[in-house]
């Protein structure tokens, strides 16, 4: 009898056990969770304005006739005999000597590259490193927004690359390609009309071929002349009536002035004396500057003005610009708002999936986004860490340790 009810108690425990074991089962698979994974993260506060340029310029002037062609970029510096443009009778004319010149800088191209020719493999290490450098270069100017540099490197890239060919005996010189070259000069030389008329620069500075009308007008010192009302008539009217016969002017020095009216509120303590960095435009090119002046207008507004010394193509080319003021930066573990939770202790963290676990993992927010944050990365165990699986939805209910598979 005694046996009987002590199998009946143990079958029972057993269904009890069972039972309990597959109701966890059952709950704990029953719940879904969405998980995100724990990024490094880059974000930078940046202040939007619109700024008028002061610069010394001085017009170039040409009463010539017939089709104009320029053989400087926006933004290069120029000597004081450079030629700036050419004057062709015809279209096709200047088409064809843009053609002879490419012909001629590829000429002397494989002609640097033959000054190799007999010689040992020593230099082939300094040629690679020559080349990979020139790549990287070139890839940094276009990601700038710098094209003249980006071009003015493509010679040199494909002169180190015709070295290592020769250096690597693949070729004992380019011979039948430089007489292929020469003869199609010969060919596009002929059906040049003639009358070419070269104008040159005339002073040295850095050439720019637009112009807007305000050249004289505003100057690298109309700093009192740039009022609120003066620089909100600029940005809407960028552009004047141009003077006749100007096809193009000089900007005397790479130093230049930024003049913007911008919410005080939004400078987070900056004044005059202060250095900042500006972002031209959409581009990645960042400019450092000076606050030179602050002059207070009405509604919490002043008028700012920011000097600066690169001068590159985008900022020579036109009268006004977008610019970003870059304010902080930011960087860590990117975390949805809706992620974040507070234990007993009042902490603030995330919930990380760790195996079959849950896991209470406290955050450092440095940076509020309208739905994330970033967190600081925290050598402590009990903070988030790279690559962490973030719960971001889903689970009954939530808790440190809670088993969920």
């Amino acid at each position: 009898m005694r046996s009987a009810w002590t199998a009946v108690i143990i079958a029972t425990l057993s269904v009890f056990v069972i039972l309990i074991a597959v109701g966890q089962i059952f709950f704990a698979s029953g719940e879904s969770f969405i998980t995100e994974t724990a990024l490094f993260y880059d974000i930078e506060e940046e202040v939007p304005f619109d700024g008028v340029y002061l610069r010394d310029e001085s017009l170039i002037f040409n009463s010539g006739t017939g089709m104009l062609s320029y053989e400087q970029e926006n933004g290069s510096k120029v000597g004081k005999s450079s030629v700036i443009a050419r004057r062709y009778k015809s279209d096709n004319d200047a088409a064809y000597l843009r053609q002879i010149g490419l012909l001629e800088k590829q000429i002397a191209v494989l002609e640097s590259a033959e000054r190799l020719v007999g010689t040992d493999n020593s230099q082939l290490e300094a040629i690679s490193i020559q080349i990979n450098e020139n790549h990287s270069d070139i890839i940094s100017d276009i990601i700038d927004g710098d094209f003249i540099s980006a071009a003015d490197r493509q010679s040199d890239l494909l002169e180190a690359m015709c070295k290592r060919e020769i250096t690597l005996k693949a070729s004992d010189g380019y011979s039948a390609k430089k007489k292929q070259l020469n003869d199609e000069i010969n060919r596009l030389n002929v059906l040049i009309s003639g009358g070419v008329q070269e104008i040159e620069a005339g002073d040295a500075g850095y050439f720019v071929s637009v112009v807007d009308g305000y050249e004289g007008e505003i100057t690298y010192d109309s700093v009192d002349d740039m009022t609120e009302s003066r620089i909100n008539e600029i940005v809407a009217s960028p552009t004047k009536t141009r003077a006749s016969g100007a096809i193009g002017k000089l900007i005397s020095d790479y130093h230049w002035r930024v003049a913007a009216v911008i919410d005080t509120e939004k400078m987070f303590g900056l004044y005059e004396g202060s250095e900042v960095t500006l972002r031209v435009g959409s581009g990645t090119y960042l400019i450092d500057a000076d606050i030179i002046s602050v002059r207070k207008c009405e509604d919490n507004k002043a008028v700012y003005i920011f000097e600066c010394d690169k001068l590159n193509s985008a900022v020579a080319s036109g009268r006004t610009a977008r610019f970003k003021l870059l304010v902080n930066s930011y960087g860590g573990l990117r975390v949805s708002r809706k992620a974040l939770h507070y234990d007993e202790n009042g902490e603030r963290g995330v919930f990380i999936v760790r195996g079959q676990n849950l896991l209470f993992k406290k955050v450092n927010v440095v940076y509020w986004g309208e739905d994330y944050v970033i967190c600081s990365q925290e050598p402590d165990d009990d903070y988030l860490k790279l690559y962490d699986k973030i719960v971001t939805e889903g689970g009954k209910e939530l808790y440190d340790g809670k088993v969920i598979g």
